[in-house]
């Protein structure tokens, strides 16, 4: 894009936004590891039993109990991986038959998440350029959802995206949002539907209530 993007102003750096202090995990009673659980992501993909034998099964970790009030409590940790390989089986953005984003990948960060794809800007003069953006998202107050925080290009984050990528931006938002909103997991116990959200560099975990 050749400095910064005309009509957005830059925040820095984007490896320093995210310096979120660490979030205890929640304290499980006599917690369990399921031979199975089932999972739901709503209209992305209904009912789906994950045992030790499938696909997914590598990418995650999962143990049930009860928390310190008594309530029972799934804790799910999900790799990096993990969680491309759901959006590539589940969403056309990451599976590429969506033409708009190429070479979808996710790097996890303290608090939230930074979504890269390559994509092909149109310019006011009938030509296209193609660039790699990054959708940075950090989760909100209620750690239950997503929040756009700005767009990093060349590892500067700049606080709102190009007209040219906010379709993008808004997309990825959204559809971030909708697999919290609609997901479940029943270990067994019923279906326990999300509390709390916890990200570091490596693992995305999942509280559910």
């Amino acid at each position: 894009l050749g400095g910064s993007p005309s009509g957005v102003t830059s925040r820095g750096q984007t490896n320093k936004f995210f310096q979120e202090t660490p979030v205890p995990t929640p304290l499980l009673q006599n917690p369990a590891q399921p031979a199975e659980v089932t999972v739901n992501l709503g209209s992305y993909g209904g009912p789906q039993t994950i045992d030790s034998s499938n696909e997914f099964s590598g990418y995650y970790d999962i143990a049930v109990g009860s928390d310190t009030a008594g309530t029972q409590t799934a804790v799910v940790s999900v790799t990096e991986e993990g969680l491309l390989e759901v959006c590539r089986q589940r969403s056309p953005i990451c599976s590429g038959q969506d033409s708009r984003f190429r070479n979808v990948r996710l790097d996890l960060r303290p608090g939230g998440a930074v979504v890269y794809a390559d994509v092909s800007v149109p310019t006011p003069y009938g030509f296209t350029y193609d660039t790699t953006a990054g959708v940075v998202l950090q989760l909100d107050p209620s750690r239950r959802q997503f929040q756009f925080a700005g767009v990093d290009l060349d590892g500067e984050l700049y606080d709102s995206p190009p007209a040219e990528l906010q379709e993008t931006v808004a997309e990825f938002e959204r559809t971030g949002n909708d697999v919290l909103n609609q997901l479940s997991v029943n270990a067994g116990t019923g279906d326990l539907r999300l509390s709390e959200v916890q990200i570091d560099d490596a693992t995305l975990t999942l509280i559910l209530r």
